[in-house]
């Protein structure tokens, strides 16, 4: 003999209530959890978790911080100056040789930012004036008492021959900022370099020599390193030679 079992119909109101109130709660945890991050706004301001990531540089107390969002990047920038702030990546030879950079400062109220390249180891040239283009897609920076704050976005990968791609792994990173509103005024001693993951997040300070990520097809490094040994050289020796017969004044008065 077979018993058929049915629920009363307020309780079948009640188990139907429960099950539709659990659904509701799965579909809005799993929007939840699905839902991305606000990006960075390029605003020329760092709010506290803006970023996905960041890194600061504590003997030159300048801040990195960044978000990877499909094939872009978001990047901001600040330092305790008030002048231009850089960031470089991969050099392929001596200390900033062929190196990707980006340089700003703020005058006025009005931002001025640059995509250069290092096209020796201690020189660096706009893009656009090699041949190239200016691939910041977006950017904002502010000036304070306090310090200097720019930000910019471009893609991962610009295509530029004259920009350094940002994959996976580890790349050699050059922060610097001095306190003059130009793009060539000498860092002096405000500058370090870091190994940085862009993508895995991690940052290991290496020291003030940058060593190249990989060098270029059919390039000498021993050449390299021989060209900026011969420049200090030449410079060392034209300061001394200048010195040496430049004519001095005001010397010991004439003998009777």
């Amino acid at each position: 003999m077979t018993r058929s079992f049915r629920l009363a119909p307020e309780v079948s109101v009640w188990v139907l209530l429960a099950v539709l109130v659990l659904v509701t709660w799965g579909w809005s945890g799993a929007a939840a959890a699905g839902a991305a991050a606000p990006l960075p706004s390029i605003d020329g301001r760092i709010a506290e978790g803006e970023y996905a990531s960041h890194y600061q540089a504590r003997g030159i107390g300048m801040e990195l911080h960044w978000t990877i969002d499909g094939d872009f990047i978001y990047l901001g920038l600040r330092a305790p100056a008030r002048g231009w702030l850089a960031i470089g990546w991969d050099p392929t030879g001596p200390i900033m040789e062929g190196e990707d950079i980006l340089i700003g400062y703020i005058r006025g109220k009005e931002l001025f930012l640059q995509d250069y390249f290092a096209n020796t180891s201690v020189t660096h040239a706009n893009d656009v004036s090699l041949g190239g283009r200016d691939d910041v897609l977006e950017a904002s920076g502010t000036e304070d008492a306090t310090g200097t704050t720019i930000e910019f976005r471009r893609r991962l990968d610009t295509g530029d021959r004259f920009d350094r791609p940002l994959g996976a792994g580890a790349h050699t990173v050059q922060l610097a900022y001095a306190p003059n509103d130009d793009f060539v005024t000498y860092h002096g001693e405000k500058r370090t370099v870091v190994k940085i993951d862009f993508l895995a997040g991690g940052a290991a300070e290496t020291g003030l020599f940058a060593r190249p990520r990989t060098l270029e097809a059919g390039k000498s490094p021993f050449l390299s390193w021989l060209l900026t040994v011969a420049t200090g050289v030449i410079l060392i020796a034209g300061v001394t030679l200048v010195f040496l017969l430049w004519p001095r004044r005001g010397g010991e008065p004439p003998r009777r």
